[in-house]
């Protein structure tokens, strides 16, 4: 007759402890994995800015003349390429880190220019004026403070702080496609302002008189 050994409740505990242990290290390992892939991502997305970090100032321009070779016709990237510029590339580029099996991949978005959808922001800011008819000082009194005039200076666009305050502003502003534009016929106070249209001032600007 054959014996089977039964092994002793202290021996179980031993085997038991020492899975156990190997799940802990196992886990430790783990922890200690993902701490520093969170620290690379923290780094990465606190320093893009910093060129030591990621991509090299000579290293981005290189890139990027090479993506301006791809680019459609009527997009262009927001400024120069050269090597003193990229400051302005640092600051607009948006990071998105993404995992894989051996390595994490860093994509950049970077914000290009179009000629119909490129716009300067001008902030207009009214003085008194010593009316001789009145004897008194007026000035031009309008809620739109803000002018966005379009690359081609075809199209503007008039806004208030508190629109303005609800687009990204950064070294550039991001603004949405709502806002409302105007061709260069659809000429009101500001804009004739802005293009020294002195006639369609007088017509369309509204004036507070100062005591």
């Amino acid at each position: 007759m054959n014996l089977v050994g039964i092994p002793s409740s202290r021996f179980l505990q031993a085997r038991y402890s020492a899975a156990i242990r190997e799940i802990e290290m196992v886990i430790l390992e783990l922890k200690f994995s993902m701490t520093q892939i969170q620290e690379s991502l923290d780094v990465t997305r606190t320093s893009i800015g910093n060129s030591v970090v990621c991509l090299s100032t000579h290293t981005m321009s290189d890139i990027l003349q090479q993506v301006t070779l791809q680019l459609p016709a009527g997009l262009s990237m927001l400024t120069g390429l050269t090597v003193e510029e990229m400051y302005v590339y640092y600051t607009v580029a948006t990071v998105h880190a993404v995992a894989t099996p051996k390595s994490i991949r860093l994509f950049l978005d970077i914000l290009l220019k179009a000629t119909d959808r490129y716009f300067e922001l001008y902030q207009f800011h009214s003085l008194p004026i010593f009316h001789k008819g009145i004897g008194k000082f007026v000035m031009i009194d309008e809620t739109f403070t803000y002018l966005a005039v379009a690359e081609s200076r075809q199209f503007f666009a008039v806004m208030t702080p508190y629109m303005l305050s609800k687009y990204t502003q950064n070294l550039y502003t991001e603004c949405l496609s709502d806002i409302v534009l105007r061709t260069v016929r659809e000429q009101n106070c500001l804009t004739a302002l802005f293009l020294g249209k002195m006639d369609i001032v007088l017509k369309k600007c509204k004036r507070l008189v100062l005591n």
